[in-house]
């Protein structure tokens, strides 16, 4: 897919009288070692350079042999362009590109080129976006996904992006291509299905609809509960696209097949409302109600609770990687919970010279190993 880096256009008012060259300004030519303010260029400071060539010394073919996340806490780069908090995180690691969804109403798109910027800052905008959509009318994009079909090809990627409307658009052109009518139903998850064809979203007021990115129609509306389960969360498929997980305000959760609809169990998973829902096999549902401070492993074949982990803190937000849960805390810190016990869990606190405010979103970069953190201000950060 390719992208081009945007140019970097300045402008001066003309004088209707002449300036000498001893009255003229002198050139700006300092750049700030902080992805702050936005419109300066990003300078990689000493400690950058050096977590840069850390990283660049590490054992690839050692780290994807371990089922462990090889974190080493780096800081390797700095996005600017968002003004306001990161809600979610969609990565097309394969294109080298990833898009960031906030609540200054934009979804913008990032070069993952890791390779390219410590060394040519000078010359290569790397810290800004590739391009930015700014379709959205509402504040709260909780979802970003890179889907096949559509475009200008059936199999060229676009983006799916929601803020409780669905928009289908071009990445090179940010050009919207589809946007789904909900009607008066507001979409609160959506998440890829059918080898991303098309999507299935949880709308709030419970239902579940399956959405034909390529015709740009509504395949199916199903009930997501048998009863009054509260307002819908969050919705995940399994990697078999055959089982759809829905979670609820009230801590119930709901089982759907895929294809036909049929609503296959409904059981209470937490005391409060479920956040946080990930399939680690067809099989193993982890899920996670924030106040309840566990993390549970369900068998969806067995529709019996497996395993429990324990957390210390607030989850803001948590993904798998492998055989790992990887979260973020309210605290600001990061921590790493292998489900194989013969191996330790671990957190690591940021700096609070670097996250100015609270990390608000994360996400997993999984054949580099790397994790972006989203921050309150709208601050991006990449790490090792």
């Amino acid at each position: 897919m390719p992208f081009s880096s945007n140019e970097i256009i300045t402008s001066s008012k003309l004088s209707s009288s002449p300036t000498s060259e001893k009255d003229k300004p002198a050139p700006k030519t300092s750049v700030v070692n902080s992805v702050l303010p936005w419109k300066t260029k990003w300078k990689p400071a000493p400690e950058d350079i050096k977590n840069w060539n850390r990283f660049l010394s590490t054992n690839s073919e050692e780290m994807s042999k371990s089922l462990q996340f090889s974190f080493n806490d780096l800081k390797l780069r700095g996005f600017a362009g968002h003004t306001s908090a990161i809600r979610t995180f969609g990565i097309n690691e394969s294109a080298n590109i990833f898009g960031s969804g906030s609540r200054d109403r934009s979804v913008k798109l990032w070069s993952l080129d890791v390779y390219r910027g410590i060394e040519n800052w000078k010359t290569d905008s790397y810290s800004e976006c590739l391009i930015s959509y700014n379709g959205h009318r509402r504040t709260n994009i909780s979802d970003v996904h890179f889907i096949t079909g559509g475009g200008s090809s059936s199999t060229s990627d676009i983006v799916a992006s929601c803020d409780g409307q669905v928009h289908l658009w071009e990445p090179e052109t940010a050009k919207t291509l589809h946007q789904f009518n909900t009607g008066k139903a507001n979409m609160v998850s959506i998440s890829p299905i059918f080898r991303s064809r098309c999507l299935v979203g949880g709308n709030n007021d419970g239902t579940i609809v399956t959405l034909d990115c390529k015709t740009h129609s509504a395949l199916h509306s199903w009930k997501s509960s048998s009863g009054n389960s509260g307002v819908l969360r969050v919705v995940a498929v399994n990697a078999a696209e055959t089982l759809i997980a829905v979670g609820f305000s009230s801590g119930v959760i709901s089982l759907i097949e895929s294809r036909t609809g049929s609503l296959v169990a409904t059981w209470k998973g937490g005391d409060s409302e479920v956040t946080n829902m990930k399939f680690h096999s067809n099989e193993l549902l982890v899920t996670c109600a924030p106040a309840d401070h566990t993390v549970c492993f369900w068998n969806v074949s067995r529709l019996a609770l497996v395993k429990t982990v324990p957390v210390q803190n607030d989850f803001i937000s948590l993904d798998l990687f492998k055989d790992e849960i990887i979260a973020i805390n309210s605290n600001n810190s990061v921590s790493f919970t292998p489900l194989n016990e013969d191996f330790q869990p671990y957190t690591s606190k940021f700096k609070g010279s670097i996250f100015k405010s609270q990390i608000t979103s994360f996400g997993v970069v999984p054949v580099n190993q790397l994790l972006l953190f989203g921050c309150g201000e709208g601050e991006i950060y990449l790490y090792a």
